[in-house]
């Protein structure tokens, strides 16, 4: 049975080699989008384990700040644990490199003569450098390749409003222990750090390492006890874990998004299946007639098909790596601006992710080939040998498709009903439903379709009316064009939704004239503060009629959930324009954050802590948990995870006194914002900031949410390909099964044009279908992204806002390329000689 294999394998490529091609394509495509997504994901928490290997080196536990930095008198404390062998402190900040657009540094203040291993390790000529000369700084070589840098260069950075300048001391490679590590990391002596940049007294982290045979559990134990509620103390496992977390709801996404290229790649495994065995019913048949079994001919046909998968996985792992290197950029953007993690480097393409690959197309080819082998082994051989029709069994089976199809949309319903309020996955139910149901009603309307009216002539109209005989080679191809438009349209609709939703915020909650931060705000946060001065003179402008300002850290509630913590001076005129309350009167809430010391707290945060007016929120302060009573929920689309705002004078008795990172200016009426833009940089030209008018700042706001969703139009481009390369494929068995068909055509007198012309409205017929099909799944599953699907994961609630225009353009896309797929099997088609027609056909 391995020979025959071989040789039917060898045969139907001889015959066929655009429909084995187009298989293997398909698979591959497949295959490639898991994997791109997956090698970008394991990149994105390989880059953050990485950074904190880099750092830390052989540490093995880090303290941290509850509320971002520590006092730099736990480092005594620290030393003084039973059980510690060596600790050292460590300052971090990321500062923006002045002149760069994009380009920071990870700076990492290290005590360089101190005995801990790790990045301090550097060699014994660069230490004198390293403590004699202000500013010295060790990058990595390839940040200082990309950069341009050499050692001796000087480089002006900036953190908050203060700049420094930085000299190249040496080149380290901190990437050697960890590759995937940030290539912005950069070491200097931590005075010197404290001094340029930051604060003396303050530090961010320090790593232990235990004494020999004491376990890092123990010691966390003791180091917990003697720190109390001042810092919290973690594992390096532990913070990886911490930081997978947070990507989680993203990564979940977007790995469902990837697999319906699977399923779509399977539906063209499943036509080529069948297309096969239809030309092969008379040869299976022989084989069982001569003893075959069952077994083996089923062995058989999931043979062939675990080839295809075989050699579309072999082309799909490249090709997930070229695609996981196209988008680097945009994810790395998206995980470093909304998660505050390290971005993506470089990506890594493990044994592990190979041997998914390998199971993703093995398993879609085999999945997608099951159901015809299964046909070919349970049929009598006598059926087999007698020249019924397939399409007779397609059509028959058409209404029971559509019944399974309904069912399986009512079987997703029923489970997000029962389990949607306590399980997040259960938001997926409905949209694996909407996304099983629309390729099993394709059979329906196709057939349906081949009821209409009678044509005239041999052309287009004839060839939509005659796909619904042709429903084995057809349906395929038609549902799989309807899976990828209904992904593409609820994609596109649940986008849509979200930016409508967004600027509908924006323009409620930005309602400052100017709006004032600095470069490095962004990723450092609460260390990226603006200076006295600027504040003095940001208050004396002419024009300003108030000018209001934030303070903002990345804290934690008493139960470890990592949240935005903001303060702003509720007192401020108009200070309830800052905020879209989900319910209740803004006016109200503001006067409780003044008067009661009470907080806001965003939406995704209450659904996800299941807090409510009324109730009451504990966050980790700077000498221990602090509860605030909850005066509202608000809208806020800026933090998944959740964010808290409070008045400036509540946040400084929680978190201590410091300076505010952003400020804004309500101009007095007719004062010109972009004037005042002018007027304010040249005022302050020696800080680094970012002055921007309002609607500057909204652009910017738009430009990062699209760069947030640039991924997944790769994931629709991939789905719509390999539904293109269906609607080949079906066509290009319908020229090869129908040649005696054609020929007739053409004995009868009928052109090549007119038969150019039938397999081109099939070719429309299909890709109608599969988009009328599409937008309907498409706007049953907006309707599931946008209701269940992201308030489970995100927590936002979203109003559904449908964007005809994009999706008219999307429709008039997909027909072009269902046109343009038919072009090649139509030509060919339109080429069979009348004598191809035999006695037999007849």
């Amino acid at each position: 049975m391995r020979a025959y294999l071989a040789r039917a394998v060898g045969r139907e490529l001889r015959a066929g080699k655009a429909l084995f091609l187009l298989s293997v394509a398909g698979v591959a495509l497949g295959v490639g989008a898991v994997l791109s997504i997956q090698i970008l994901n394991g990149s994105a928490l390989g880059a953050f384990a990485g950074t904190v290997r880099a750092v830390s080196g052989d540490a093995d536990l880090s303290v941290l700040g509850w509320t971002g930095a520590l006092d730099e008198a736990l480092f005594p404390e620290v030393l003084a644990v039973p059980g510690v062998a060596a600790a050292r402190p460590l300052w971090r900040a990321d500062a923006v490199v002045e002149g760069r657009p994009g380009a920071s540094l990870e700076l990492v203040g290290a005590d360089l003569l101190g005995a801990a291993r790790g990045p301090s390790a550097l060699p014994p000529a660069a230490l004198e450098g390293a403590l004699g000369t202000p500013g010295w700084v060790a990058v990595t070589p390839a940040w200082a390749e990309e950069m341009g840098w050499r050692e001796g260069d000087r480089i002006d950075v900036s953190l908050g409003s203060r700049r420094a300048r930085l000299v190249v001391g040496a080149r380290v490679d901190f990437q050697a222990a960890a590759p995937l590590a940030s290539r912005r990391l950069a070491l200097m002596d931590i005075g010197q750090a404290q001094g340029l940049l930051g604060t003396r007294g303050r530090i961010h982290q320090i790593d232990v390492r235990a004494a020999p045979g004491v376990a890092p559990g123990a010691l966390a134990e003791r180091l917990s006890a003697a720190l109390g509620e001042r810092a919290r103390v973690a594992t390096p496992e532990q913070r990886t874990v911490e930081a997978g977390g947070l990507l989680s709801a993203f990564r979940l996404n977007l790995t469902a998004l990837s697999l319906v290229s699977v399923l779509v790649g399977g539906f063209l495994v499943y036509a080529s299946v069948r297309a096969s065995l239809a030309r092969r019913r008379e040869e299976l048949g022989l084989l069982r007639a001569v003893g075959a079994t069952r077994a083996q001919v089923l062995g058989l046909v999931l043979g062939e098909a675990a080839l295809l998968g075989i050699l579309g996985t072999a082309a799909g792992v490249p090709l997930g790596w070229l695609a996981a290197q196209a988008n680097v950029g945009a994810v790395s953007g998206t995980v470093r601006n909304l998660y505050l993690l390290e971005g993506i480097d470089r990506v890594a393409l493990t044994p592990a992710l190979v041997a998914l690959g390998a199971a993703t197309g093995l398993a879609g080819a085999l999945a997608g080939a099951l159901w015809p082998a299964l046909d070919a082994a349970r049929a009598d051989p006598r059926a087999l040998l007698a020249s019924i029709a397939v399409e007779e069994g397609a059509g028959a089976r058409a209404g029971r498709l559509l019944a399974a199809g309904l069912a399986a949309l009512a079987a997703g319903l029923v489970v997000y009903a029962l389990a949607g309020e306590r399980l997040a996955a259960a938001g997926f139910a409905p949209a694996v439903g909407i996304l099983v149901a629309v390729p099993l009603a394709t059979p329906a309307l196709l057939r349906g379709m081949g009821r209409a009216g009678l044509p005239h002539r041999l052309g287009i109209a004839y060839g939509l009316r005659s796909l619904g005989g042709r429903l084995s080679a057809s349906a395929p191809a038609a549902g799989a064009l309807a899976v990828a438009v209904a992904m593409l349209a609820g994609v596109t609709v649940m986008v849509g939704s979200f930016r409508d939703t967004v600027e509908r915020w924006l323009d409620a909650t930005l309602r400052a004239d100017v709006y004032v931060t600095t470069p490095s705000w962004r990723r450092a946060r609460s260390e990226a503060t603006l200076a006295p001065e600027v504040l003095a003179t940001l208050r004396a402008y002419p024009g300003a009629r108030s000018v209001d300002v934030l303070r903002q850290h990345t804290g934690y509630t008493a139960d470890g959930r990592r949240v935005q913590v903001s303060g702003v001076d509720a007192a401020v005129p108009g200070a309830d324009g800052r905020v879209a309350l989900v319910a209740g009167d803004a006016g109200e809430a503001m006067r409780a954050l003044r008067e009661r010391g009470a907080v806001l707290v965003s939406e995704p945060l209450a659904r996800k802590a299941g807090l409510a007016p009324g109730g009451a929120l504990a966050l980790r302060g700077r000498a221990g948990p602090v509860r605030f009573p909850v005066a509202g929920v608000y809208r806020d689309y800026g933090a998944e995870g959740g964010a808290v705002l409070m008045d400036l004078e509540a946040y400084a008795r929680a978190f201590g006194p410091g300076a505010p990172s952003n400020a804004a200016l309500t101009l007095a009426p007719g004062d010109d914002p972009e004037r005042a833009v002018a007027a304010l940089r040249a005022a302050l030209p020696g800080a680094a900031l970012q002055i921007r008018s309002n609607r500057t700042l909204r652009g910017e706001v738009l430009a990062i949410f699209e760069q947030t969703f640039a991924v997944t139009r790769l994931l629709e481009a991939m789905g719509l390909v390999i539904a293109a390369a269906g609607v080949t494929l079906s066509l290009l068995v319908l020229a090869r099964d129908r040649r005696a068909e054609l020929a007739l055509y053409r004995a009868l007198g009928a052109s090549r044009g007119q038969l150019f012309r039938v397999f081109l409205g099939r070719g429309l017929a299909v890709g109608g279908a599969g988009l009328v099909l599409g937008l309907a799944g498409g706007g049953a599953l907006a309707v599931v992204l946008v209701r269940a699907v992201n308030p489970a994961f995100f927590g936002w609630t979203l109003g559904i806002s449908v964007p005809l225009r994009a999706l008219a353009l999307e429709a008039l896309a997909i027909l072009a390329a269902a046109a343009a797929a038919s072009l090649y099997p139509a030509l060919a088609a339109s080429r069979t000689p009348a004598q191809e027609l035999s006695r037999d056909a007849l």
